[in-house]
């Protein structure tokens, strides 16, 4: 098996939703602009959702390499997701969905969708959690490891950033498989790779 099944990750009553995969169709949309040399900068904009994810919508924007794809899936609960592949297989992967609380909720926020991701992904395993920092942006995560097929490694990583002066903001979503050159172990996402090219430029628009 040369990906991740899709899966669903939601937290009734708190506002979660994630959509991660690891074998997804690409496509391009006009949120897609050029940005500095070899990256593409994504914005978000309201007009494009409806549902939960107009109710909950957030500013942001990133940038990402031109080799990484933008994906597009029916009825995501994502704003926006973005991967590198190479071949079949999928390298790294970033997806953008919402948190909606108050920061002092973030713990238990974490805690629930990580015991969302376990029965989803084979070997789970939490590794580290607690308080960071994504740029200006003071959040909370957690870091996982996992098992996609024998001898073949999956590393995650789940950023969760409140907007100042909203009870709404950011769940980032990494994921890394053992295919990716210079990572080797959930301390290395958005670390090493090319995640830290996207972690570098996200930014909340008020």
């Amino acid at each position: 098996m040369k990906h991740l099944r899709n899966h669903m990750f939601s937290v009734a009553g708190v506002g979660i939703f994630l959509f991660l995969a690891l074998a997804t169709k690409p496509t391009d949309n006009s949120n897609n602009r050029r940005s500095s040399p070899n990256t593409t900068s994504y914005v978000n904009s309201r007009s494009d959702f409806s549902g939960k994810l107009a109710d909950n919508y957030v500013d942001f924007s990133f940038d990402y390499p031109d080799t990484w794809k933008r994906v597009t899936e029916t009825d995501s609960p994502n704003f926006v997701k973005v991967e590198k592949v190479q071949g079949n297989d999928t390298i790294e992967n970033f997806a953008v969905g919402y948190v909606s609380g108050t920061r002092t909720m973030l713990p238990q926020f974490a805690q629930q969708v990580s015991d969302q991701f376990a029965p989803g992904f084979p070997h789970y395993k939490k590794v580290s959690e607690g308080e960071t920092k994504l740029g200006p942006y003071e959040g909370y995560e957690f870091r996982f490891t996992a098992e996609i097929v024998a001898g073949r490694d999956v590393w995650g990583r789940v950023v969760l950033l409140p907007s100042e002066g909203s009870k709404k903001g950011a769940a980032l979503v990494m994921l890394v498989t053992s295919l990716s050159p210079g990572v080797h172990g959930p301390r290395d996402v958005g670390e090493k790779g090319e995640l830290p090219i996207i972690l570098n430029s996200f930014r909340l628009r008020p």
